[in-house]
């Protein structure tokens, strides 16, 4: 199920990213996680963040979660909430809520 509008409802969606390698432990790329939240948004949406932030070093394992932050339209804050659902080797599957920020 995907909703659409930021600003009047949650976006729901499914989105594969790329891991990184960063010494022994594999990591989720925070400009790869950033582009994801950018083209859900922009694909349900008249609307594409420019300022997507998201942390790095995010620990790329089923069940890991993470906030991405950007400013939506009328300078309205929003936070996508990440959840790793799987990884397949190079692939990692995002659940992503997007929602107006607290």
């Amino acid at each position: 199920m995907m909703r659409v509008r930021v600003g009047a409802a949650v976006l729901l969606g499914l989105v594969a990213l790329s891991p990184a390698a960063c010494s022994s432990k594999t990591t989720v790329k925070a400009d790869d996680a950033a582009k994801q939240v950018v083209k859900l948004v922009s694909d349900q949406n008249k609307f594409t963040p420019t300022d997507v932030k998201c942390p790095s070093d995010v620990a790329a394992t089923k069940g890991a979660q993470f906030d991405c932050h950007f400013t939506g339209p009328r300078k309205v804050q929003y936070v996508a909430h990440m959840k790793i659902v799987k990884v397949d080797g190079e692939r990692i599957t995002c659940d992503i809520k997007v929602e107006k920020a607290p």
